[in-house]
């Protein structure tokens, strides 16, 4: 019979744990990276609100000074 070539893999406590850990951070990782997207598309739509308000202040107040000059 021959020998195998490599040893087989020996399944350790410290292994697991650190298996785990691994997979504990990758699952953060990804849920910090939604809530990270969530708070981002809540800035650009915060900021296009804002522009929204000055953008219709503005139309006012041209449409105010035309109909002052005619």
């Amino acid at each position: 019979m021959s020998r195998p070539s490599q040893q087989p893999l020996l399944r350790t406590s410290a292994a697991c744990v650190s298996i785990s850990l691994v997979n504990a951070l990758a699952f953060v990782l990804l849920d910090a990276a939604k809530e990270g997207k969530k708070v981002v598309l809540g800035m650009l739509a915060t900021g296009g609100v804002f522009i929204g308000v000055i953008a219709l202040g503005q139309l006012a107040h041209w449409a105010g000074s035309r109909r002052d000059k005619h």
